[in-house]
């Protein structure tokens, strides 16, 4: 299944290996994240098939 969830804002990395683990997207509800600690959907990067810009 293939959806856009926006722009990256943040990833996640190893840092001894230097690999990407995942990353990081804004959540879907813009209004609720002005009430919510955090809403952010974190993506591993092997569940990822493609980025596009």
């Amino acid at each position: 299944m293939e959806k856009d969830f926006g722009y990256v804002q943040d990833v996640c990395a190893d840092l001894e290996s230097g690999t990407i683990t995942s990353i990081i997207v804004p959540g879907s509800n813009k209004i609720l994240s002005m009430f919510s600690a955090n809403n952010d959907i974190v993506i591993e990067w092997q569940n990822i098939k493609c980025i596009r810009r």
